[in-house]
């Protein structure tokens, strides 16, 4: 899985030649992603290193070959340096192969672009492989104690080392410029320490941490300083991770030197990340324009983990990263009326007493607008960080770019390529979900209701193709409730959304709230839900009753079940909370709604309790 990451910087065109020096850019790439090469990357928190246990097998004498190959950082080492990086080579090569062979295949998109970096720097090819003991090649990785990226950046050093980070954008999750970043880092602590493992040593645990522990102890190197820590106040000690960060370094060296002789795959050059770069303006709609690149929201964030949303910042360009042969087609996107809808939004710090009506209010706009813009139904916490929208119309929201983790309705289980008549609705019901799951799934807004032939979707991570026996009747009932269900309305039928009342339909629609309620038969204290069909009479229409707004469509064994409604996820719910408070159980709701074993609810979600 050896990499070339291709893509040429605008902003840092000396970057641009060293990175077309590479000359393995493909001829063409299919449409979308079938592969999964730039599937995202989930969050997850990293391990500290620690002293691995002896598992009491002696090396091979392959491996012991492989253990006593010499590179630039493990030259010299003592009998009893070397001991201790045993323990870590044995900890990859036995216990944990599968660790280290998932290191490779997510290193592999990264490796040849990094190696070049450090090759024109001048930094020894053995710490090249540093990133994959930060983070295991996971440009998503976190640590408890707030490092993020590739290269786990705590937020002072990243913003010291020009890597941007704000609530749009964390740019210690760009590969590439965080790439550029370590590099000029670690070149800082060299020149400090005139020493690769004391400057590695100082990346894990600062150089003040170190200069001082070196003067405390009067040691020249490394492991002398290890040796002799003891005698420093305990304040002043090394942590356990840092004695242990630079003999796991070495030993991921000499496996690297030795993947075919310790029977690793050796990474492949088609796993290289080829990009090119794209400046995206202010307010730019990201989740359209991967739908525009026949992308899915998964594909294109794999590709661009930086963005912490699914819209640009509003008030400043960013670089985001799209394939060479796609970026004409992404230049042209750009320039449409479609690709600029949160340009004019703003971010406003929820305060103490605020409330949705006296914040809409304040900027203008309405409590429904509000609501869909953050995808919320109740004002969050005082200190939130809320979006304003810039304009009274129907709004879509921005969502976060990333799931709350595999376990998160939100998270891909797989790939789909839409073909000729498929609908939302028909693919719910195939894949045993709802409409509302492949929308968010895919960051798609309430209003993105038509499906291009070819475009790719993400399917939720708890849904499962349904055998076709069980599905056969899913044309029909789409049929039917396109027909017999609903009558023709006298103008148009209306699909509630989170944050609707009857007052902002009516104002919508050019109605009054009393001919909304008599074309469907509301009474004066009739609650909406969300997902529920209204009628909406012709303008100035005699008021006449209509059939009662009911629940948007579900899958026919679904609908079937006479005691089935609907209800909108409030924050705080859970799947036992829902069960008993509707009289139903926890595991009829999961077959109700397709839901596997661990779900997260999310506040605005529909369930059907059956």
């Amino acid at each position: 899985m050896a990499l070339t990451a291709l893509f040429r910087l605008g902003a840092l065109c000396c970057l641009a030649a060293l990175l077309l020096a590479t000359g393995c850019q493909p001829k063409g790439l299919p449409s979308g992603d079938p592969e999964g090469r730039y599937g995202q990357d989930y969050e997850e928190e990293i391990v500290e290193p620690y002293t691995p246990r002896d598992d009491g097998i002696p090396l091979s004498s392959a491996e012991l070959e492989a253990f006593r190959s010499v590179g630039r950082i493990d030259a010299r080492l003592s009998q009893e340096d070397a001991e201790i990086v045993e323990l870590h080579f044995k900890f990859f090569v036995h216990e944990h192969r599968r660790t280290f062979e998932r290191y490779l295949e997510r290193g592999a998109r990264f490796l040849p672009y990094i190696r070049r970096i450090f090759e024109e720097r001048g930094i020894p090819e053995d710490i090249v492989y540093l990133f994959m003991v930060e983070s295991g090649g996971n440009p998503n990785a976190v640590s408890r104690s707030g490092a993020v990226g590739l290269w786990q950046f705590m937020p002072f050093t990243g913003q010291k080392y020009g890597l941007a980070r704000n609530s749009w954008l964390d740019e210690r999750r760009d590969p590439f410029k965080a790439t550029l970043a370590a590099a000029d880092y670690l070149l800082q602590l060299h020149s400090m320490f005139s020493n690769w493992h004391l400057a590695v040593a100082a990346y894990n645990a600062g150089e003040g941490k170190i200069g001082k522990a070196l003067f405390g102890t009067g040691a020249r190197d490394f492991f002398e300083l290890c040796r002799l820590d003891a005698s420093l106040e305990e304040k002043q000690r090394l942590r356990e991770e840092t004695r242990q960060y630079v003999p796991r370094l070495i030993a991921v060296a000499k496996i690297m030197r030795n993947l075919d002789r310790l029977g690793f795959a050796a990474p492949k050059a088609e796993d290289a990340w080829i990009l090119d770069t794209l400046e995206v303006p202010p307010g730019t709609n990201l989740a359209g324009l991967a739908r525009a690149l026949g992308l899915t929201w998964d594909e294109f964030s794999g590709m661009n983990p930086a963005f912490r949303r699914t819209a640009s910042p509003p008030t400043a360009t960013a670089v985001a990263y799209v394939e060479p042969e796609k970026k004409d087609r992404a230049a042209h996107w750009l320039a449409s009326a479609e690709a600029r809808i949160y340009a004019d939004w703003r971010e406003y710090r929820v305060r103490r007493h605020d409330t949705l009506a006296a914040i809409g209010k304040r900027h203008k706009v309405s409590v429904a607008s509000l609501r869909q813009a953050n995808n919320f139904t109740n004002l969050p916490r005082p200190g939130t960080l809320i979006l304003i929208p810039g304009r009274e119309a129907p709004v879509e929201p921005v969502y976060d770019a990333l799931p709350a983790g595999r376990s998160s309705a939100t998270a891909s289980a797989g790939k789909y390529t839409v073909k000729q008549g498929d609908t939302l609705y028909s693919l719910a019901q195939a894949w045993g979900t709802d409409v509302d799951s492949i929308r968010l799934a895919n960051r798609m807004g309430s209003r993105d209701t038509k499906l291009s032939l070819g475009q790719r979707l993400s399917i939720p991570g708890n849904s499962r193709l349904v055998p076709a026996a069980r599905r056969s009747g899913t044309a029909s009932a789409e049929k039917a409730f396109r027909t017999a269900d609903f009558p023709a309305p006298p103008r148009t039928g209306y699909q509630v959304r989170p944050g609707d009342t009857l007052y902002s339909i009516a104002r919508a629609h050019k109605i009054t709230v009393a001919e909304l309620r008599a074309a469907n038969s509301l009474g004066q204290r009739t609650a909406l839900k969300a997902g529920q069909i209204l009628r909406i009479p012709a303008k100035g229409s005699p008021a006449s009753p209509g059939r009662t707004s009911t629940p948007a469509p579900r899958p026919p064994a679904q609908a079937a079940k006479p005691s089935a409604r609907s209800v909108v996820v409030v924050s705080g719910d859970t799947l036992f909370s829902l069960s008993r408070k509707h009289n139903s159980s926890v595991e009829a709701i999961r077959r109700a709604n397709g839901l596997g074993g661990h779900v997260i609810l999310r506040p605005g979600q529909t369930l059907v309790i059956p």
